[in-house]
């Protein structure tokens, strides 16, 4: 923590600092540019442009009466400003960027002035921008120039005739030893800012931090206690300052934690008791479907369910109503869950009741609806789908109360047909009008009975498996046997729905005609 503030500190003093070299440092340049642009424009006053244009461009020309007329003026300058160190003149000529000297001199403390480029003397300038625009106006480098004559910051501007126009440049350069004296002066004081910072730092932070260990120590000390599961420890922190109100806090959250895994103890043991007796209520659950398939000669018959939940409320069931005939029964309570397997087991003991006797399907579904509807209390319902299959003489007679209409799949053909009958499902109303059908089965039929949770099983697009799926997987594989058709039903839903959970149950039975 100390580190973070210490460097947080350093940090801010060090921009600060920096913020300010750059400013002073700015500052300083622009001041000596400033300068050097009124020593040129001084100078530029002192010589008059037809001077300057008399000089000749010739080694010559430093003989002539008007050159030693501008070194005697020079001379002037640079008593006048200690600081110049070359103070020269330039013309221009038919190439872009050449120029020639008129006069260049080397200011010196002692000798007055001395010479160093001659008259005609071309020099280069088109690296320097400042140096092309001193013809029009008065400016100075942006930045340490260097040339052959060494490394100065160089101010120019124009020297114009009567009628005002540039016949010529005067330059002055300041060595850049100046300049860099001047930068490194300003260096200097920012380095010694920053060292004084980062002391000031390094001691505000031990201060603050010791003020602020001591509490945070006391919390660590807590927390480890708690850790170890001694949620009786209480810190102990003076004052009433955050710290203070942190470790009440702290002391707080220890007793709330007590209390809420006793609490969640509480509530751990209640729940797996509940999961104890679905575990029960599923095996009794189980115990109400049969146990296997009957064998019936001439028949593969074949039916699963597999609840979403633990507990369900789809049911099939196999009734044997005479030594002839059979009931099958394919169901589907309304809800889910618990309710659902409760009203399930109403509902199968009701139906499997109604069916003993020589009575049609109609009178079944009738007497079993009377007798849901007269114990139902929770306005639940239940559809069913109810056929009487007779082996001898190989006809299905069913009727539907509100249920999915089962496949029928005749051999030879890929057509499918929909068992449909009119009805409505049971428990909903005291009196039903009921139809039933017959159907005829030969050799090589299917009949596939299932409950919404497959038609209506979902994938990730929110798609439907739909009765078309279903139909296709029967169509393929009518050559298999019937719990094998069932298995190739259960994995195309499989592969259809993912990673997709089961939310409703799923409950099948395949019929052949062998």
């Amino acid at each position: 923590m100390t580190l973070i503030l210490v460097l947080a500190m350093l940090f801010s003093g060090a921009l600060s600092n920096y913020l300010i070299y750059e400013y002073s440092s700015k500052f300083q340049f622009n001041q000596l540019r400033t300068r050097l642009i009124t020593i040129a424009r001084m100078a530029a006053l002192q010589v008059n442009a037809a001077t300057v244009l008399n000089v000749p461009l010739d080694k010559a020309g430093a003989k002539s009466d008007e050159y030693r007329l501008l070194l005697e003026r020079f001379s002037r300058i640079k008593e006048a400003a200690p600081s110049i160190n070359y103070i020269y003149i330039l013309r221009s000529t038919e190439k872009e960027g050449i120029f020639r000297f008129v006069i260049d001199v080397k200011a010196g403390r002692r000798t007055g002035a001395a010479a160093t480029a001659l008259p005609g003397d071309e020099y280069d300038g088109s690296r320097f921008p400042e140096l092309m625009e001193g013809f029009e106006e008065s400016t100075a480098d942006k930045k340490i120039a260097s040339d052959e004559w060494g490394a100065s910051l160089s101010a120019y501007t124009p020297i114009r005739d009567g009628s005002g126009a540039s016949v010529a440049l005067l330059g002055v350069d300041m060595a850049a030893d100046d300049v860099y004296r001047l930068q490194t002066e300003v260096r200097k004081r920012a380095i010694f800012v920053l060292f004084l910072g980062l002391i000031l730092s390094v001691a505000l932070g031990l201060i603050v931090s010791g003020t602020v260990t001591g509490p945070l120590k006391s919390l660590v000390e807590g927390t480890r206690h708690v850790a170890m599961g001694n949620l009786r420890y209480n810190v102990k922190v003076k004052g009433s300052d955050e710290f203070s109100e942190l470790a009440k806090s702290f002391n707080k959250m220890s007793s709330d934690l007590r209390a809420h895994i006793k609490k969640l103890n509480h509530e751990t043991a209640e729940k797996e008791r509940l999961l104890k007796e679905l575990e029960i209520a599923q095996g009794i659950q189980q115990s109400f479907l049969p146990e296997s398939a009957p064998v019936i000669k001439g028949f593969d018959i074949a039916a699963t369910t597999m609840p979403a939940r633990v507990v369900g409320g789809d049911f099939y069931d196999f009734i044997p109503v005479d030594e002839e005939r059979v009931g099958l029964v394919m169901a589907d309570v309304s809800g889910k869950g618990v309710p659902a397997a409760l009203f399930m087991a109403l509902s199968r003991t009701v139906v499997r009741a109604s069916a003993m006797g020589r009575l049609t399907v109609t009178d079944v579904l009738q007497k079993a609806n009377k007798l849901i509807f007269e114990e139902s209390r929770s306005n639940m319902f239940v559809t069913l789908f109810y056929a009487l299959l007779d082996p001898k003489a190989m006809s299905l007679r069913y009727s539907n109360a509100g249920h999915n209409p089962p496949l029928l799949l005749r051999e030879g053909t890929r057509d499918i047909v929909m068992l449909k009958a009119q009805g409505v499902p049971l428990g909903m109303l005291e009196d039903l009008a009921m139809t039933d059908k017959t159907i005829e089965l030969k050799k090589g039929d299917v009949v596939a009975l299932y409950t919404d949770g497959v038609t209506e099983a979902i994938n990730k697009k929110k798609e439907q498996f739909e009765t078309d799926r279903l139909s296709s997987v029967v169509r393929d594989n009518t050559g298999m046997r019937s719990q094998d058709i069932i298995k190739k039903i259960q994995e195309e839903i499989k592969k259809f729905v993912g990673d997709q959970p089961q939310f409703d149950d799923i409950t099948l039975m395949v019929l052949r005609v062998v």
